[in-house]
């Protein structure tokens, strides 16, 4: 497991935005070339909930939800193309981890230096039941395997926390500085690390998409790493289908653009649609408005 934490700034000096200035959006597309879309996508809020049995007031009177948001959480999943049960794959993982965090009821509480550590590990053991909910597939009769990528951004102010297995990516971007906040879990990558094949002759690689690690398959190593999260912090989510046809410079520069996160996320996959969109595409985006 890769665990990395970054200091945070002093929650006084900044302000949480509100859940009226949060603007959210995931957009997925099948590609041009493939005939099916095993991507998915998630994006939920945590509240405060009551469910109200009964009373002698109009249960009109009452909210089911709190007003404001506990935190945010975003899921990107990208089915290995390769086994017959790639879309059931990834869809049944996100499922799986938006359970296990629905009956993970602590994850909705404010994030303190010492609750940190029990939510990553928390967050990892979602993805361990995940993995193990698709290693079940074959044990009842499901034809075909089912290994998918997972990403996933847990935004509990004044904490990020990233649970990552496979190659789709998280990024930030903080004061024009785009940072990949997830490492690629394929054999090029791991050959890089190592000094044996530079970051060029990855990227031209055919094992650029050799996974080491994914929920589902006979490994998987989840990363986890949690990050001061900043009202002007720009999120983003996506699969290979984005990062395939188009570079992290051109997606800081749509980043940059302060539009809207639903205009941002199309304009991004409509240029990987545009350069041959070869693969499933998603994005999911979210950031304070006015970003």
């Amino acid at each position: 497991m890769t665990t990395s934490v970054t200091p945070a700034t002093p929650a006084n000096t900044l302000q949480k935005p509100l859940p009226s200035e949060i603007d959210v959006c995931g957009l997925t597309h099948r590609g041009r070339v493939r005939s099916e879309n095993a991507d998915h996508f998630l994006i939920a809020s945590f509240h405060r909930a009551m469910q109200v049995h009964n009373s002698s007031i109009p249960a009109t009177a009452f909210s089911a939800l709190s007003a404001d948001s506990r935190g945010y959480v975003f899921l990107v999943a990208d089915g290995v193309g390769a086994f017959a049960q790639a879309a059931n794959g990834s869809a049944r993982a996100i499922r799986s981890v938006a359970q296990y965090l629905v009956d993970m009821s602590e994850v909705s509480l404010p994030s303190d230096a010492g609750r940190e550590e029990e939510i990553m590990v928390r967050a990892r053991a979602a993805f361990s039941e995940a993995h193990e909910t698709l290693l079940q597939l074959d044990e009842e009769g499901a034809p075909g395997s089912a290994v998918t990528t997972l990403t996933m951004l847990i935004a509990i102010w004044p904490r990020t926390f990233v649970v990552h297995a496979g190659d789709s990516r998280a990024y930030r971007l903080r004061e024009g500085v785009l940072t990949q906040l997830t490492t690629d879990q394929t054999m090029a990558q791991a050959m890089v690390d190592s000094g044996a094949m530079t970051r060029d002759s990855a990227e031209a690689s055919p094992l650029k998409h050799v996974l080491v690690s994914a929920l589902g398959s006979s490994q998987v190593d989840p990363q986890v790493s949690v990050y001061a999260l900043e009202r002007l912090d720009v999120m983003l989510l996506c699969t290979d289908g984005l990062t395939k046809h188009v570079s992290d410079d051109e997606i800081r520069e749509h980043l940059l653009r302060a539009t809207s996160s639903e205009s941002t996320c199309q304009s991004l996959i409509d240029l990987a649609l545009a350069r041959g969109g070869q693969d499933n595409v998603t994005v999911v985006m979210g950031k304070a408005r006015g970003v």
